[in-house]
């Protein structure tokens, strides 16, 4: 998933109402920014806001020389940032670390005590971390030539290069396995001036031998080319729970939230808005989808919606209260307000057990967010940001190092674990 170094997008100040943040959009999207924030919580909107970006082919990715093919973590100062991770057990992994300049993607197999370089790449912004199994895995990016991916049938010791079949950003590329994907293409080019849209005209296009060939599913520019799903909004990711059951998210404006559903593979799409809060929405400017659903067992999945309303500056945004929607069987339950942005939602128990972050302490409910308690603090000067949880005890996070914050974003990440259910985390030190 997207984070916010990769929009270029500075958090805000604290707004003087309790419980809001703002996000100022200058016509270069550039926020200005403060520490009093630190960019807590704020992953959620910049996944939406993300979705809309282009990749640009200033990211060059090479395969990593058999001479460094191994490397030991050392701790460094300025830390390195991790931009991008994913974690499929307690100890195996990949990161993606680096700055503006430089991206390399590192595997582990021993919980972060050595890693394996396996993809160099140029400028990190917009990696996609898609890996189904120890040995099979997709990544996300751009090269000179343009948008591509990488896919892996060995766990990264090799690597195969193919494209997408027209500009997108990586939360609009989605794999449901290693050769069933799909790609949702902005029409006419690299369009994107706020973060709010009346209409982004999409076109739809799929793979079924791992993108060797791509073929358009469909195109909200024609009429009666979108089989249901339509141009409205800024629409923002795309993602399948299995080849048939898929969702596109998006920021609709005005006082709706909305998401797009197919059940046959994405041939055709229904426009399911989504019940509103019991108070209702108010008076927002839009009402975003705050990144993919997450699996949380039998079927279900949950995912995190914000209304933003405007802020007290010219061209500010408040993003007001964060609401977890459940998918139970064939709608999307009413939605259950939580108390922090930086949420997630641990796979066990049902679904029931939900984890979110307020600062550096991690709050947990055992009963689907009606109630939360206080579980851990993170490691000092640093704040949750992301989460990978494996089981009862284990768990990776990243962490925005609060003390690189002093002028605003982009700040540092770092990476940390659990095995303990959260209630003590240990900073892994990440290669450059």
């Amino acid at each position: 998933m997207p984070h916010v170094e990769e929009l270029g997008i500075r958090v805000g100040r604290r707004s003087p109402i309790r419980g809001l943040r703002t996000v100022q959009y200058s016509p270069i999207m550039e926020v200005r920014a403060r520490r009093a924030l630190a960019a807590v919580g704020m992953a959620a909107v910049l996944v939406a806001v993300v979705g809309a970006m282009y990749l640009k082919p200033w990211q060059a990715f090479t395969l990593a020389p058999a001479r460094a093919a191994t490397v030991s973590a050392a701790p460094t100062w300025p830390p390195v940032s991790v931009q991008q991770a994913q974690f499929l057990s307690a100890t195996a992994g990949w990161v993606v670390t680096g700055g503006v300049s430089s991206s390399t993607l590192f595997r582990t197999t021993d919980g972060g005590r050595h890693w394996q370089r396996q993809l160099v790449g140029v400028a990190g912004q917009g990696w996609q971390l898609r890996f189904f199994d120890a040995k099979r895995g997709v990544v996300f990016g751009a090269d000179r030539s343009g948008p591509a991916f990488w896919r892996t049938t060995d766990g990264g010791q090799h690597w195969t290069r193919a494209t997408v079949p027209a500009p997108t950003a990586s939360g609009l590329v989605y794999f449901a396995d290693p050769g069933h994907g799909w790609c949702l293409s902005p029409i006419g080019g690299p369009v994107f001036t706020a973060p709010i849209l009346d209409r982004q005209e999409v076109a739809l296009f799929r793979t079924v031998d791992g993108g060797a060939s791509w073929s358009q599913v469909l195109r909200t520019d024609q009429q009666s080319a979108g089989h249901g799903l339509d141009g409205d909004g800024l629409k923002t990711w795309i993602w399948f729970s299995d080849l048939n059951a898929g969702w596109i998210g998006q920021i609709t404006p005005g006082g709706n939230a909305v998401v797009y559903a197919t059940a046959n593979g994405g041939d055709s799409w229904i426009r399911q808005e989504l019940p509103p809060p019991a108070a209702g929405w108010g008076s927002p400017v839009g009402v975003g989808d705050q990144g993919v659903p997450t699996p949380i067992g039998s079927g279900s999945a949950a995912m995190v919606v914000a209304p933003m309303v405007q802020g007290p500056n010219q061209g500010g945004l408040l993003l007001q209260n964060w609401y977890v929607y459940i998918w139970q069987t064939s709608s999307w339950a009413v939605p259950v307000r939580i108390p922090s942005p930086a949420f997630s939602v641990v796979g066990r128990t049902d679904g029931r057990l939900w984890w979110t972050a307020r600062g550096s302490a991690l709050l947990e409910s055992d009963d689907r967010g009606d109630h939360w308690r206080a579980v851990g603090d993170g490691p000092r000067w640093r704040i949750f940001n992301r989460f990978d949880v494996i089981d009862l005890d284990h768990a990776w996070a990243q962490l925005l190092d609060e003390q690189t914050c002093l002028d605003g974003l982009p700040c540092v990440r770092s990476l940390a674990r659990t095995a303990d259910g959260g209630r003590h985390w240990t900073v892994v030190s990440v290669p450059a």
